[in-house]
């Protein structure tokens, strides 16, 4: 493993906390510098904002904006950190009526990120370059609030999020990262087909990170029909995955070919998952990462991003990929 996003830094006005009791805040950032000075070979990196994280559009404005840079660089040099991470999930779109946005946002963030880039450059580089990155969407109008061309001079890499391809909130099962359209035809992404349109703006191949998920989507009281074979796209209860542990650790500990689950792979869309005729579960195995590693190779990709590391398991998706990934490629966790 060669990159740790430190996840989540959030945005108070211009300055940057992890926890907003002052006893925890500290805890967390001597947590940091423990897990850094235990992992030296490993880039740490602060990730600042995350889905959900209300801020950004106002930190970025002009007459803010060169506070807020410098309250992420003091606290990259407070950490001895590594670089930057930027997820604003999404600039001028309000992300479903759960943040501010402004149109506004589109060139602010391109600002951002260059001055972030030039700070990051000032910094004493103790024979180390420091990491610009940022978190980005998937679908087409991701590219028409972000310049993602103009940013991209600025940054090393770009996590991109191919996955939550379906999740709970679809009434019908999917896939939650299928590499490739699924056999039926059902399926409205694919990994491929996000990776394809970055590559269609011109998007450098050598800066993208193609995001594996080490959590699942499931649905419960799923009802099967001749369409809807071994209970894929089928209607469906989502489960909240909030309150029902989905994750990749669990799904071997008490999922995999358990408690009347069977595992399906579908070939077309190179993705896996588990149906035992009433609860399907979407999720990432190894015959998928298989395929996956390799795309990531013939697309001449940076490599992975896998969100999120407390997820996965001691011998799971990391590790493998860390394995199989070539050397000058990123296995990086989040």
């Amino acid at each position: 493993m060669d990159i740790a996003f430190i996840a989540f830094a959030k945005i108070k006005g211009t300055e940057l906390y992890f926890h907003e009791d002052s006893t925890t805040n500290n805890q967390i950032k001597e947590n940091i510098k423990q897990l850094k000075a235990a992992n030296p070979k490993t880039q740490m990196v602060l990730a600042v904002g995350g889905y959900g994280a209300d801020g950004f559009s106002d930190a970025a404005l002009d007459g803010n904006r060169y506070l807020f840079t410098e309250s992420i660089i003091n606290l990259v040099k407070e950490l001895d950190l590594d670089g930057v991470d930027i997820d604003w999930e999404y600039p001028a779109f309000h992300a479903w009526n759960t943040q501010k946005a402004r149109p506004e946002d589109t060139k602010n963030f391109t600002s951002l990120m260059k001055e972030l880039r030039e700070k990051l450059y000032r910094l004493p580089h103790k024979n180390k370059k420091y990491l610009l990155t940022f978190a980005s969407g998937t679908q087409d109008w991701y590219f028409q609030n972000v310049e993602v061309k103009k940013v991209e001079k600025y940054v090393d890499f770009i996590n991109v999020m191919t996955y939550d391809l379906t999740g709970k909130w679809s009434d019908t099962t999917g896939f939650n990262s299928n590499l490739y359209a699924d056999s039926q035809g059902k399926s409205k992404h694919s990994v491929d087909g996000i990776i394809s349109m970055y590559l269609d703006h011109d998007i450098d191949s050598r800066k993208l990170l193609l995001g594996i998920p080490a959590y699942s989507y499931g649905w419960k009281n799923v009802k099967e029909n001749k369409e809807a074979k071994n209970g894929l796209f089928a209607p469906g209860t989502p489960i909240d995955i909030d309150k029902v542990n989905l994750h990749y650790k669990q799904i071997e500990k008490a999922y995999l070919n358990k408690n009347g689950f069977k595992r399906y792979y579908d070939s077309k869309a190179k993705a896996a998952y588990l149906y035992d005729g009433h609860t399907f579960i979407s999720y990432e195995d190894q015959e998928a990462l298989e395929e996956k590693v390799s795309y990531i190779q013939s697309k001449n990709l940076a490599g992975a991003m896998v969100w999120q590391y407390s997820q996965d398991a001691e011998d799971g998706i990391v590790k493998y990929l860390s394995e199989h990934l070539n050397k000058r490629q990123q296995a990086a966790k989040r």
